[in-house]
């Protein structure tokens, strides 16, 4: 909350660190946080944090949790995939079996999602943001760093506020909330936003709908604040969301950098034949059946984002869904003369849905050619002839491929902590905690799947069928369990020296069940089978040989009659027509004892052993169960020499449980937990009234990065997570302010770090088409971790008769970063900056206030985070099938914004 000060300091707050007042008394504000679970000036914490209040996002611009990282040094969020990471240490996957490394807690309740952080500032009263591990007080995975989010409570006078937000692409947010007294000693308040944007970002020159930011979307809160006697306070909260987007977490954010792979099988999915092969400019057996193609809509023959990154094209729309979304969170505080008892606990849980376009165009079918001499141009003449009972024609493809994505948890968590409050020189706090999430959802990928009749409905050799057409189906559900004990004590030694010491103890168990499935209909799988069944001497099992008999093992009978052969081929005449399913062949098998992590008996026959079992269904499951954990803890002198000046040392030792590579199935599904050692030294500094600077230096110890690595498996990729030995982050941080006026406000909050794999086993990285052996990656960057980063903020306030008038303008610069543990190129987002405009008209009465802005003024493209290449080819035998490297995705920050909001207070 801020303290009681001049308005016009107040209105010309700016978002980055808000900065205590000395005896001395400065223009510049104090805020009061609760960064370590008791209200302090910030400028009195001895850690480094940025902190945001609702009045000065509005004066700045901070309206997402994008936007709160252009002004925290350290700090990167991918909004595509809703990741966040804190001087490079982060959560680089959405496997929810894995856990994030920087927690998310909503009035005191840990969150799985940060892209509520950034809420509405109508909702939210401030945004903490502790950088770096806080492994005692915020025991759940912050080895990275923790965001706290505190809602505006109910207030004790009646109060109601209407808020109205239009914006170039169609955008309009509809806000309210209203609060007060019940009676005396009870109080609510009631808020809530429908939020709409007609128009995306990305155009589909198909035909299709827009994407990208297209939103269509509400939520509610309704909170109860009590009075319960004279010594206990009760605060309860409910709230709601619903989506029906083509925006958000998942949804279209950026674009391919590069050329269509238009091999006939792509890398990334070989065990379906590739719908862009269908715009090869290759002609013969290497392209398609001349007038064969069938698309939706318009298009070209080659990528449009090539001429207009925010230009594609695809047939199956991308399309967010979150449902069901409840949560509850209560606070509990009982109040004795030196101590507070405190409980918070909640629940909650979401049903969030992702269906798009996996192949990213638009093409519906085509056909692949016949080779001379093959088994089904043969066929077809003999049909013709009257010689043969079954035709045979080239293989039409079905190309309308889709996947679903979903996520469905449920959690809950108990926290009691007991806490000092009196005026003596120690003063601490200890507490426990509990919580437990059950969570169904897809794998690393997602479930892909064909759209309409193909023979992956009706795998052979006796398969169970295929209904849905999924081509990669990888799921899971899981049971989180975290358990912790911990405290605190802080000890003001003499009148300019604090001690502080910390420890927690920490243990996590996750147990659960995987589940798999493949089944390929492609040149991938079918060569293997058909040589297998004795038919090598036919030809090979392709598309061009056996065309659209491929597959159907029913008609070899009828196909040996036509050639001559009698009755030779009858014996595979009950084998079925269809896909070929690779479920039991890839599933990872053992003849070296048990698999770590995975609980499933081990049944062994001839020394091969299976962990697994493949059910009626077609789909392999397995059980897998394990535990981590960890001491963890801080221990910190502050040196506070005079009124204006703080100093301090911190160690901190931070954890994150291990994690499971769940739904991928895989041979080594198990990456074991992460450590990390922070030290960190700082000062917070006033230079007179009008001048602040604070800075941070800090150094990290890195051990065993979970980090996720494309394997090959079969004809598939899977991402496997292993530990990376030792890696290290270091920097300074810098934010500065100068207030020489109570007009004019400068700010600068810049970032320094650089960060560096110290020790890892080889690695391959599958996107590297031409070394494609293990590299050392040694010496490389940390994924999402910028070297550079700086926003600069000037503001200045015209004060009339008749209100007031700030202009604002920021700078937001960001250098080069990397998608993985892979430092190349093509994994890397570019550097970029930004210049954003602002002007605020308030009125003496503050009734209401006018907002005008524009953000990325110069509409240049600023990638929000980095995103791994996409796996392609590099076949010497056709000139349009290589890629010497990965193909570059980049995730894009929004295009040019302006717009109006008015807010009016009754």
């Amino acid at each position: 909350m801020l303290a009681v000060g001049a308005s016009a300091a107040a209105l010309v707050a700016l978002a980055g660190p808000a900065w205590s007042q000395s005896a001395s008394s400065t223009l510049i504000e104090e805020l009061v946080v609760t960064a370590e679970k008791r209200e302090q000036s910030l400028q009195d914490v001895p850690v480094a944090i940025s902190a945001f209040t609702s009045e000065q996002r509005d004066i700045v611009g901070i309206n997402t949790v994008q936007d709160l990282t252009n002004f925290t040094p350290g700090f990167v969020y991918q909004s595509s995939n809703d990741r966040a990471s804190m001087r490079g240490i982060g959560r680089l996957t959405n496997v929810h079996s894995v856990d994030g490394a920087v927690s998310i807690y909503i009035d005191s309740l840990f969150t799985t999602s940060t892209v509520l952080a950034g809420g509405p500032p109508l909702d939210v009263d401030r945004v903490e943001i502790l950088r770096g591990p806080q492994g005692t007080l915020y025991g759940r995975n912050a080895i990275g760093g923790t965001v706290n989010v505190i809602s505006r409570r109910p207030t004790e006078d009646f109060y109601a506020e209407v808020r109205a937000i239009a914006e170039n692409y169609s955008f309009t947010n509809l806000q309210a909330a209203v609060s007060g007294p019940i009676n005396d000693k009870l109080r609510f308040r009631f808020s809530g936003y429908k939020l709409d944007q007609r128009k995306g970002y990305f155009t589909n020159i198909a035909g299709g709908p827009s994407e990208g930011s297209k939103r269509d979307e509400y939520q509610a809160q309704f909170q109860i604040e009590a009075d319960l006697g004279e010594n206990a306070d009760l605060w309860v909260s409910y709230k709601t969301l619903v989506w029906h987007n083509r925006g958000g977490p998942g949804a279209r954010s950026g674009y391919l950098g590069d050329r269509y792979e238009t091999g006939r099988t792509d890398p990334n999915f070989s065990i379906v034949y590739n719908s862009a092969h269908a715009f090869s400019p290759e002609t013969g057996l290497n392209g398609i059946v001349p007038g064969s193609l069938r698309t939706v809509g318009t298009g070209i023959n080659t990528n449009p984002a090539l001429d207009d990154s925010r230009d594609f094209q695809t047939n199956i729309p991308q399309r967010v869904r979150l449902r069901d979304v409840n949560s509850l969170t209560t606070n509990f505080v009982y109040h004795l003369p030196t101590v507070d008892i405190r409980y918070v606990g909640g629940i909650q849980e979401y049903k969030y849905d992702l269906y798009g376009d996996t192949d990213a165009t638009n093409v519906l079918s085509y056909q692949i050619p016949l080779a001379p001499g093959s088994v089904c141009g043969n066929v077809a003449a003999l049909f013709a002839a009257g010689r043969s009972t079954v035709n045979c024609s080239p293989l039409t493809v079905n190309a309308n491929n889709g996947y679903h994505y979903f996520e469905y948890p449920t959690w809950f968590s108990h926290e009691i902590n007991i806490s000092s409050t009196h005026d003596g020189p120690l003063q601490w706090i200890v507490g426990a905690f509990y919580y437990n999430e059950e969570y169904t959802g897809t794998g690393s990928t997602a479930d892909f799947f064909l759209v309409g009749p193909s023979s992956l409905q009706t795998p052979v050799l006796g398969a169970a069928p295929n209904p849905q057409n999924f081509w990669s189906t990888g799921n899971y559900s899981l049971t989180t369990r975290s358990k912790a004990v911990f405290g605190q004590v802080d000890w003001q030694a003499t009148e300019t020296l604090k001690i502080t010491g910390g420890l927690r103890y920490t243990k996590d168990k996750k147990f659960g069940t995987e589940f798999r499935r493949i089944v390929c209909n492609s040149d991938a799988c079918y060569p293997g089978l058909y040589a297998a069944l004795g038919l090598g001497s036919l030809g090979p099992g392709t598309a061009a040989n056996y065309g659209s008999l491929l597959g159907n093992l029913s008609a070899l009978p009828a196909v040996g009659q036509a050639f001559g052969l009698g009755n030779a081929l009858a014996p595979l005449g009950a084998l079925g027509n269809g896909a070929f399913d690779l479920t039991d062949t890839l599933a990872p098998k053992s003849t070296a004892g048990l698999i770590e992590g995975v609980k499933t008996p081990s049944v062994c026959v001839s020394g091969v052993c299976r962990q697994y079992v493949i059910g009626p269904n077609g789909v392999a499951s397995r059980d897998l169960s394990d535990t981590s954990s960890a001491v963890t803890g801080t221990a910190g002198i502050q040196w506070d020499p005079d009124p204006d000046t703080m100093a301090y040392a911190r160690y901190s030792r931070g954890y994150k449980a291990f994690g499971f590579s769940a739904g991928g199935f895989l041979a080594v599904p198990k990456a074991d937990k992460e450590t990390v050692n922070s030290y960190e030294i700082g000062l917070k500094k006033n230079f007179g009234r009008a001048l602040q600077v604070n800075v941070a230096a800090f150094y990290l110890d890195y051990r065993d990065l979970q980090a996720p690595v494309a394997v090959r498996v079969g004809a598939t990729n899977v991402t496997q997570f292993v530990n990376i030995a030792k890696s290290e982050s270091y920097g300074v941080e810098l934010s500065t302010i100068w207030q020489p006026t109570e007009a004019l406000r400068l700010s600068l909050d810049y970032g320094y770090n650089p960060t560096n794999i110290k020790k890892s086993s080889l690695l391959v990285d599958v996107n590297d088409n031409v070394n494609t052996g293990a590299v050392s990656v040694v010496g490389n960057a940390l994924p999402q971790a910028p070297e550079h980063k700086l926003a600069l903020n000037g503001l200045y306030t015209f004060n009339m008769d008749a209100g007031k008038l700030t202009f604002g303008a920021t700078y937001l610069y960001r250098s080069k970063s990397y998608a993985n543990v892979f430092e190349r190129q093509y994994n890397a987002a570019p550097s970029w900056d930004q210049v954003d405009l602002r002007a605020i008209w308030q009125p003496e009465d503050d009734k209401y206030t006018v907002i005008a802005y524009v953000k990325n003024v110069f509409d240049t493209e600023g990638y929000a985070a980095a995103v791994a290449a996409s796996q392609r080819n590099n076949n010497p035998l056709v000139p349009s099938d290589q890629f010497r490297n990965g193909a570059r995705n980049y995730e894009l920050t929004p295009p040019r914004l302006y717009g109006i909001e008015l807010q009016y207070r009754f």
